[in-house]
């Protein structure tokens, strides 16, 4: 893995920091700043998804609380275990592939992916304006 400097992460910080608004994607921002910062696609990907924990760990325990107070039966434990771990597996190998993909394929068919997703946005707004 390429050595990353605490200038590259604020800058891929703040790239992270565009999801939020819509129709950016949070991982598709912070591979890009890396890339265009130097780095790999294997290193821009694995620190994107590193950048990416403490999210969607944040974002879980604060569903668990609010299930927690709203009440669950131990019925519905169970499927929240299986839940948790078919999601767990999933997302494992998932990243696995794609991680894969990156070391060996391009990136165009993401970047085609999100400008078309991005224009059929544009097109939806301006019919419903």
């Amino acid at each position: 893995m390429a050595y990353i400097t605490l200038k590259d992460t604020l800058i891929i910080g703040f790239a992270q920091a565009l999801a939020v608004i819509p129709g950016i994607s949070r991982s598709g921002s912070t591979i890009t700043a890396g890339l265009a910062l130097g780095l790999t696609r294997d290193t821009a990907a694995r620190f994107s998804f590193l950048l990416g924990t403490p999210i969607i760990a944040g974002a879980g325990v604060k569903k668990l609380l609010d299930i927690a107070r709203a009440g669950i039966t131990a019925e519905q434990i169970g499927l929240l275990i299986a839940g948790f771990l078919s999601a767990a597996v999933v997302g494992y190998f998932c990243i696995r592939v794609l991680l894969a993909y990156l070391r060996k394929g391009k990136t165009y068919i993401f970047v085609g992916y999100r400008w078309a997703m991005a224009l059929l946005v544009v097109i939806l707004l301006l019919i419903r304006g």
